[in-house]
């Protein structure tokens, strides 16, 4: 895959660098800090859905890369592992921030905009301690995978 005769995935990869961190931060936020629920949930949800395409789109090109260069070796291998498992990791975050979207309670602090409870409280307590464990293992994820493409591609200098 290329975009004007460059490989699409040195392109691609500076979205998910970008998009990645934000979106577990931002999940971050949307389970650790009630009061700023309100503001954080729909641009988290939407940060972690443009993660996810970014990430897997990173992957897809990165596959593509390796086979055209034919650039199989160890170090390339350890970046791929990395990188499949930040997808996988990924888009849990995203189905977690999507669930967290529409089941966390929130108060706005507009008037005339009403508290709004959980829709299903027996899920708060698991949803805000899973949340921050995934978007944890996120951020490692992403430095690790981008740890082992910056080795692979400067040969580990």
């Amino acid at each position: 895959m290329e975009l004007n005769g460059v490989p699409l995935h040195p392109l691609v990869v500076h979205a998910a660098v970008v998009f990645v961190p934000l979106a577990a931060l931002g999940a971050l936020v949307l389970a650790l800090v009630p009061r700023w629920r309100w503001a954080v949930r729909t641009p988290t949800l939407v940060l972690a859905v443009v993660a996810a395409l970014s990430a897997q789109l990173a992957a897809f090109s990165g596959e593509d890369f390796m086979h055209r260069l034919s650039a199989h070796t160890e170090l390339v291998d350890t970046h791929q592992m990395w990188g499949d498992r930040l997808v996988i990791a990924m888009w849990v975050l995203a189905a977690l921030t999507a669930a967290g979207w529409w089941l966390l309670p929130f108060t706005s602090p507009l008037p005339g905009r009403p508290e709004r409870a959980s829709r299903v409280p027996v899920l708060v307590l698991p949803m805000v301690l899973g949340l921050p464990v995934v978007a944890i293992a996120v951020l490692g994820l992403v430095v690790l995978t981008g740890d082992a493409g910056a080795r692979s591609a400067w040969g580990g200098q």
